[in-house]
């Protein structure tokens, strides 16, 4: 969102969004606008699942939301086909950012409950600090993604900028289509997982596993 999103923005969007001029990096805060809106509603469905006792499993919802970061993608990509004079609608990076948010709700959001649900006791400390550790790498990573479009300083043509960035996108867009294929291919492992003992505490024999028992 920082670097190629922001850059395209700059080079190959329409800038003039209801008659207000709006400056490229302003985009970034579509981000946050569709996390708070989201936010409350994928609350109040997650309760009203869970009282129905038809709640979906957190793998499934991490699955979903690699599902959601490809359509998000393949919006940005195929954006380029309804371009005039290489420039593109901010309708376009609008519902991009949509979907790129929702899958971050599904997969950033209930990365640590995944984490709290499948992993053993033993390694959850563990396990929790590579999560956060890949989160810092990807922020370096996502600069290097960025260089895959980069744009020579001579080159100001939209025209000419345009197709880097749909190239890109769509390349993501299929990285992330991989990415949703392995997740829903691990859900019957994580189902196992989920009850597996190994993801209990393993207590000695008759020793109390609350502290009403105990008491």
């Amino acid at each position: 969102m920082s670097t190629s999103l922001t850059l395209f923005a700059l080079r190959n969007v329409d800038l003039n969004f209801l008659g207000y001029l709006v400056p490229p990096e302003q985009f970034q805060l579509l981000n946050p606008f569709w996390i708070m809106v989201l936010s409350p509603l994928l609350a109040w469905v997650y309760t009203h699942r869970g009282e129905q006792g038809t709640d979906l499993p957190v793998a499934t919802m991490f699955a979903i939301g690699f599902a959601m970061l490809s359509v998000a993608f393949f919006i940005y990509g195929l954006s380029g086909n309804f371009a005039e004079a290489g420039l593109v609608s901010a309708w376009w990076l609008i519902w991009g950012y949509f979907f790129i948010s929702l899958g971050e709700l599904l997969i950033s959001g209930l990365g640590l409950a995944m984490v709290a649900r499948y992993v053993a006791p033993r390694l959850r400390g563990f396990i929790m600090g590579a999560w956060f550790l890949a989160t810092g790498i990807s922020q370096y990573l996502g600069s290097v993604v960025a260089n895959f479009a980069s744009v020579p300083d001579t080159v100001t043509d939209p025209l000419q900028t345009l197709p880097l960035y749909t190239s890109l996108f769509m390349k993501l867009g299929i990285v992330a289509v991989i990415g949703t294929a392995i997740a829903f291919a691990m859900l019957p492992l994580m189902r196992r997982l989920s009850v597996h003992p190994e993801t209990e505490a393993v207590l000695p024999e008759g020793a109390p596993r609350n502290v009403l028992e105990e008491t």
